[in-house]
């Protein structure tokens, strides 16, 4: 997740103030003669000053010169003096993976604009965990000058024009650039682009970076806190925000235990139609080996191995039928004339006619052949079901969230 906002003196806030915070130093605010003390401030695993990379061989800055620096480049009292991008860091990865991951979003963002970052990675404090803080809330605070770095002709650090990114809309598309809206969009999938390759690299699941209405998950997104009430919630008092967010989240989690439960109902019957499945097919073999019609007569093909079964099957209870295979199989001595004689010998000592039980073993065979064309559909169906099955658990293991969120929010 990656979030930005301006810091403004219209809002009342001051560059070297925010720094001092972010960073947990104590600087010297020139512009407003007092002194920013928060070098007590607990929970600052490390803050640095990240320059352009064409700069970083030419030239060096401290935290206290670079944000006086940026007060002093704006003249207007409502003037946005700093840029501040905040970026979750995946809990999985250690820490120094953690930190080379956020200077290298810090970099990308410096070389794009031409800016000098400062970069601070901040984790939940014992206090803040107690108060109901998530211990897995590893988060960057990466602060931009709002204007470019330049060095003077004598190679002194000076910030000059204002980056693209904090031109208005109206400029922007003067120059021929995009609204700013759709590039934070960009940074924001360039941050899921940087965090994915980390986190594919050691096997770990990936991030979105889009919405979940984007994303197709029936989820709703928790409303921002604020450091106010975040500040309140986790001194135990309720705020209208908190009871907001945690009805959204009672919400989500009975959302997400129904797709739950449906995808374990999708398994156990995906589970069911492969056994069935299994078992039709081997029945299908079973008859696709002791019934195979021949294409010339389909329906008074009878297998040598079923027929004593099917003559008894279809024998009227009357008739006295014993006559085999052997009966009639010509030998070496045996002439055609001899097995006539003999068929016509059958023929008047039985009162079956051969037309009558020809008949009878015509309608087993096609009745077994029908039978098995059943068999053979419903198969097919059933794999058909299982691929489209197949196709949906797919789709829905696609959309992984991550295993991590901001629900408490950042710190102040």
């Amino acid at each position: 997740m990656a979030t930005t906002k301006s810091i403004s003196r219209g809002s009342g806030q001051s560059a070297v103030a925010s720094a001092s915070y972010r960073a947990g130093e104590k600087l010297q605010d020139e512009r407003y003669g007092k002194t920013q003390d928060y070098s007590k401030r607990q929970g600052v695993m490390s803050a640095n000053i990240i320059l352009p990379s064409e700069l970083k061989d030419k030239v060096e800055i401290d935290r206290n010169t670079l944000w006086n620096m940026a007060e002093r480049a704006e003249n207007r009292k409502d003037s946005r003096v700093a840029r501040e991008w905040i970026i979750n860091l995946p809990h999985e990865l250690d820490e120094e993976t953690r930190k080379a991951l956020a200077h290298r979003f810090a970099q990308s963002l410096a070389d794009k604009y031409g800016v000098i970052a400062d970069c601070c990675i901040h984790r939940p404090t014992e206090k803040e965990i107690a108060r109901g803080a998530d211990e897995r809330n590893f988060h960057a605070h990466i602060m931009l000058t709002t204007r470019q770095a330049q060095l003077t002709a004598d190679n002194q650090l000076t910030l000059g024009d204002k980056a693209t990114i904090e031109l208005s809309d109206n400029k922007r598309r003067s120059i021929g650039l995009d609204r700013v809206s759709n590039e934070i969009v960009e940074l924001r999938e360039l941050w899921e682009r940087t965090a994915n390759e980390q986190l594919a690299e050691h096997g770990y699941a990936l991030i979105d970076s889009r919405s979940y209405q984007s994303q197709g998950i029936d989820q709703l997104p928790q409303l921002k806190m604020g450091k106010n009430a975040t500040q309140m919630e986790r001194d135990g008092i309720q705020t209208p925000v908190g009871d907001l967010n945690r009805l959204i989240k009672e919400r989500n989690e009975l959302v997400f235990n129904r797709e739950l439960a449906d995808i374990k109902r999708t398994n156990q019957l995906a589970d069911r139609i492969i056994v069935e499945s299994r078992k039709n097919q081997n029945a299908i073999e079973r008859t696709e080996t002791s019934v195979q019609p021949s294409q010339e007569n389909l329906a008074t093909y009878v297998p040598p191995d079923q027929e004593k079964s099917i003559q008894r099957e279809n024998r009227p209870p009357s008739v006295d039928f014993n006559l085999s295979m052997s009966q009639i199989e010509p030998s070496q001595e045996t002439t055609p004339q001899d097995l006539m004689a003999k068929y016509e010998q059958w023929k008047s000592q039985n009162k079956t006619k051969p037309s009558d039980l020809l008949k009878d073993i015509e309608q087993s065979a096609m009745s077994k052949y029908e039978q098995w064309k059943a068999e053979k559909a419903i198969v097919e169906q059933q794999a058909q079901l299982q691929a489209e099955r197949q196709r949906q658990l797919e789709q829905d293991q696609a959309k992984i969230r991550p295993d991590y969120d901001n629900e408490i929010g950042f710190s102040p």
